[in-house]
């Protein structure tokens, strides 16, 4: 079972915002860990408020149901992929090394236990909540992928590669970088558990699109 830091004590009443956020965090952590550890089918919301040591009414205030529950573990994920693409896009100065660093990030964010699982869910299950599938898309697939897109076509402007299809240039660096890793995870190999595994296949699947690409060898 996850564990659960203790909730800040209130003496009744309506709870400070300070409670309220914390009990936020909690709930979705510990939905997570139990959605990774049990599967989607086997959490309910009556046993992550027992976990939490919540009423179920202050856990179905916040989320009406399992489904919007895992909506919103699903959208964290999200926000922390896109908030750290977002920074490195930022704080480089060289498109190609930020949609590098970018790449390098998704690969080991995909095959975390937290992303990886609710991946798996969404595919296993997503006959079941196939809104949460679509919301993907459009709240983190698709800016995900705009923001490299971006970058390749300031590389592409500069001269730097051949790019002319941003968006279909991006999904072949994504299918290159976690194709195979992720498949191979899923399946239970776990061959890229190993961060120098990561590494060596990182580095040859940024060097095949590279190939594919640049103009200049020494980009």
């Amino acid at each position: 079972m996850p564990d659960v830091s203790p909730r800040p004590q209130h003496t009744g009443g309506r709870p400070t915002p300070e409670v309220s956020a914390q009990l936020d965090r909690q709930v979705l952590e510990v939905a997570t860990a139990l959605f990774v550890e049990q599967g989607y089918a086997a959490t309910s919301l009556e046993k992550i408020a027992r976990v939490i040591g919540c009423s179920k009414a202050t856990l179905y205030r916040r989320y009406s149901s399992k489904e919007d529950l895992f909506k919103a573990v699903v959208a964290e994920r999200g926000r922390l992929l896109l908030h750290e693409a977002g920074s490195m896009e930022a704080s480089s100065k060289d498109p190609l090394v930020a949609t590098r660093e970018i790449a390098r990030f998704f690969l080991d964010f995909m095959l975390r236990p937290e992303t990886r699982e609710a991946y798996r869910i969404v595919i296993s299950d997503g006959h079941r909540i196939p809104f949460v599938a679509d919301e993907m898309m459009v709240t983190i697939v698709e800016p995900f992928v705009a923001t490299i897109s971006r970058l390749l076509r300031v590389a592409a402007d500069a001269g730097r590669i051949e790019s002319h299809d941003h968006e279909e240039m991006t999904r072949v660096l994504m299918s290159l970088v976690i194709g195979w890793p992720l498949q191979n995870t899923m399946l239970g190999q776990n061959r890229m558990q190993d961060a120098a595994a990561r590494k060596k296949f990182f580095d040859r699947a940024w060097g095949i699109f590279l190939s594919g690409i640049c103009t200049n060898a020494s980009a």
